[in-house]
């Protein structure tokens, strides 16, 4: 019994199947595993197969634009390939929306585990916190080594001017949405444009590299198996990346490296030297304060989707955690 008629057209999508050649017989089935504000995600089982389907939610906020992020997405992951970032194998985009109502793709499902907060047993436990970090570093290391020009993902981004757009154009999405007070928001972005870095390595970005999107085998000892959700990809500057990821890690927990180690993990790799890290720190404080601050906003005004509290808590909290560090940004 299809539960998700609306998202997903069984008999279209096992036409679809049988045309890619992606595994034989009638029985398919479609178990939705993630209902994310911007995209749905289903493992697909057919006979003793199994795969990933990525498609927009439902009610997207553009169309058009949630059809771009799947092509863009799967243009990311494809470009992995040959790689030493660990990533799911992409291996069919649909363009035809008359197959289940909009863009959508597949790619290799990988048996794992999502390290979350606390890290779950069958990942180690605790223990595995430094463990898993090291392996992050050293994976978004490598993924700010990939020739982007090679790969062919020169018009998926704009380095040139990059870091001159980030403050205006995520206090500009902000603003256009912004109900409430949030202090000292305005406060950190004018000291984000007054310390703003002069020059950037271009290169890829994920945009959203932390715990939640990744995928770790299920051992005392895990080993990266997979980046996931590329859906904030771009060609821009990798240390967006690395200060979003330093700003995360709790560098007080068991064996974790200092932060001097850590950063020479991902330097080693990537090619790239480290400079002015504690700009990049609060860049991404200030950016995901914005970004939750949207979907906090889209939730109070819209009748059909419950309100997560601790979202706008953790918007203020996020702010003000980038004006405690502020004074220590250079010590970075």
């Amino acid at each position: 019994m299809n539960l998700f008629p609306e998202l997903i057209n069984e008999s279209s999508l096992k036409e679809w199947f049988d045309t890619q050649e992606l595994g034989q017989g009638e029985d398919i089935s479609f178990q939705r595993v993630k209902a994310g504000e911007s995209n749905e995600v289903f493992i697909v089982k057919r006979s003793t197969n199994f795969w990933v389907l990525r498609r927009p939610s439902l009610v997207p906020l553009s169309f058009d634009g949630s059809n771009k992020i799947m092509e863009r997405e799967f243009r990311f992951q494809s470009a992995l390939e040959g790689t030493k970032v660990p990533h799911a194998k992409a291996i069919s985009l649909c363009k035809d929306i008359s197959v289940t109502g909009s863009f959508f793709y597949v790619m290799e499902w990988i048996d794992g585990l999502v390290p979350t907060d606390p890290i779950p047993v069958e990942l180690g436990g605790v223990d595995s916190y430094h463990h898993i970090a090291i392996q992050l570093l050293e994976a978004l290391g490598e993924l700010a080594s990939v020739d982007y020009k090679a790969a062919g993902l020169t018009d998926l981004g704009r380095p040139e001017g990059f870091l001159e757009r980030q403050v205006g154009r995520w206090k500009g999405q902000l603003d256009s949405y912004r109900n409430r007070e949030i202090p000292g928001i305005d406060e950190v972005a004018e000291w984000l444009e007054n310390n703003r870095p002069k020059k950037i390595n271009p290169g890829v970005m994920h945009g959203d590299y932390n715990f939640h999107n990744m995928l770790f085998s299920k051992d005392k000892k895990p080993r990266l198996l997979a980046v996931l959700d590329w859906e904030n990809a771009t060609i821009g500057d990798p240390l967006m990346d690395l200060g979003y990821l330093m700003g995360t890690l709790d560098f007080g927990k068991k064996n974790m490296p200092s932060k001097t180690k850590a950063i020479s993990l991902w330097s080693d790799r990537a090619g790239i030297k480290a400079e002015s890290l504690g700009w990049y720190v609060v860049m991404s404080k200030f950016k995901l304060a914005c970004m939750l601050e949207g979907v906090y906003v889209r939730q109070v005004e819209n009748s059909t989707r419950e309100t997560t509290t601790y979202l706008g808590e953790m918007v203020v909290k996020l702010i003000d955690e980038a004006l405690e560090f502020i004074p220590k940004a250079a010590d970075w």
